[in-house]
């Protein structure tokens, strides 16, 4: 089954991790960081390992020690995550439209809509698409900090050759079950400029290492998502059916709470990455060309298979982009969900990330108003990701049955 979780991990990874927290404890967390950091071009003293991409970017806000009354500009196409840092923090928001036809603000849009009070802006790479304009948006707005949201974006290039997370003057990756990186759940924080790494280098928080049950939370959901692109389609489904209500009763699977998509609760930001995590993710930080490269061909296939395909909008992305997912766009609502029919049918899972312009629909939407960002809710009642990474390589009949499934998708 094809489908986007746990897309750079392989069963020798656990393993190797286990034994490399066991052998060097703490020591794997600088081995990481110092890994992570040179697949960026970067050294380790811009790096900060956090437990979650939210804890990276909280850390930095709550860092800056804005005023109550500093405005930030979020995107609008974002995972409510980002959003709920500022609602917990006491920060309004405002929200800049997505391009038409893409996933992104466009940098003028951004420009547009800064204002004396803007502080800080969120400047985002989703699906791994770089947003363009970044360095001169800094030379435009010389007191304001824009910050990357690189969580989907690790080892993208732009245009020019610049990494993904190293052009603003802060960034934040995650490390999610589904990211390109994996450690469970983990995050880290990029500061690029250096006056400000001065000003941080006091105010970033001690962090709580992990208890052994949150870590082993996190281990069988790894290995269950994991079983997931190893098991038939119509197999992981009937497992899911009969375990999901005993493993979340059970609290053996790690997940977002709902009460915290809601906004009514704040995940524990001062948590750190526990030394087994950082040795998984060291596993697939060391062999970051290997799953760039393949991502980048597998978008590739895409692109020959579904060119010219009735009603789909394929996105445009450059030779130095590493796609997270691979994002279409099908208007037409009956279009859309044969799609995902057929896709099931193929054992590929469609995915609709982000299925609202603050993710994951039924979410808190904080400080949004509806209608603020047509373009964002056009594309989140659109979206149709295809999956990508270690296992997400399609045979020839799904690449036959994929190919049909888009000719046919106009009918």
């Amino acid at each position: 089954m094809k489908g986007h979780v746990t897309g750079a991990l392989r069963w020798w990874d656990l393993l190797t991790a286990t034994l490399q927290a066991l052998l060097d404890s703490e020591a794997s967390l600088l081995k990481f960081r110092t890994a992570f950091a040179a697949s960026l071009g970067l050294d380790a003293a811009r790096v900060t390992l956090f437990g979650s991409g939210r804890s990276a970017l909280h850390a930095l806000v709550a860092g800056l020690e804005l005023p109550p009354d500093a405005e930030v500009l979020l995107p609008g196409y974002t995972c409510v995550v980002v959003p709920n840092v500022f609602l917990h923090l006491g920060l309004p928001v405002r929200y800049v439209d997505i391009a038409p036809g893409g996933w992104n603000p466009d940098a003028e849009a951004i420009a547009q809509a800064i204002t004396p009070r803007t502080a800080l802006v969120v400047l985002p790479h989703n699906f791994g698409l770089c947003m363009d304009g970044i360095e001169t948006l800094r030379e435009r707005f010389p007191s304001v900090v824009f910050v990357e949201d690189a969580a989907h974006a690790w080892g993208s290039r732009n245009a020019e050759g610049r990494m993904a997370g190293t052009r603003a003057q802060a960034a934040f990756f995650s490390f999610e079950y589904s990211k390109p990186l994996t450690t469970g759940i983990g995050g880290a924080l990029v500061l690029n400029d250096v006056s400000l790494r001065a000003r941080m280098a006091r105010r970033l928080p001690a962090l709580r290492v992990p208890k052994r049950g949150q870590v082993l939370r996190q281990v069988l959901t790894l290995v269950w998502h994991r079983l997931g692109q190893s098991l038939p389609g119509a197999l992981m489904r009937g497992l899911s059916a009969v375990l999901r209500l005993p493993a979340r009763a059970a609290g053996v699977v790690a997940r977002t709470p709902d009460s915290e998509l809601s906004g009514a609760s704040a995940p524990d930001y001062a948590l750190g990455l526990h030394p087994w995590s950082a040795a998984l993710g060291l596993q697939q930080a060391r062999r970051a060309e290997a799953l760039w490269a393949l991502r980048r061909r597998q978008a590739r296939t895409y692109d020959a298979l579904l060119a010219g395909a009735p009603g789909w909008t394929l996105p445009q992305h450059g030779e130095g982009e590493v796609l997270l997912r691979y994002p279409v766009r099908i208007d037409d609502a009956a279009q859309r969900a044969a799609v995902m029919r057929g896709l099931v049918a193929l054992d590929i899972v469609p995915g609709v990330w982000f299925d609202d312009v603050v993710h994951p629909a039924g979410s808190l939407r904080y400080g949004y108003e509806a209608g603020a960002c047509p373009q964002g809710e056009a594309a989140a009642r659109a979206v149709l990701n295809l999956p990508l990474g270690l296992h997400a390589d399609l045979s020839p009949r799904q690449q036959q049955g994929l190919r049909a499934l888009a000719r046919g998708a106009a009918a």
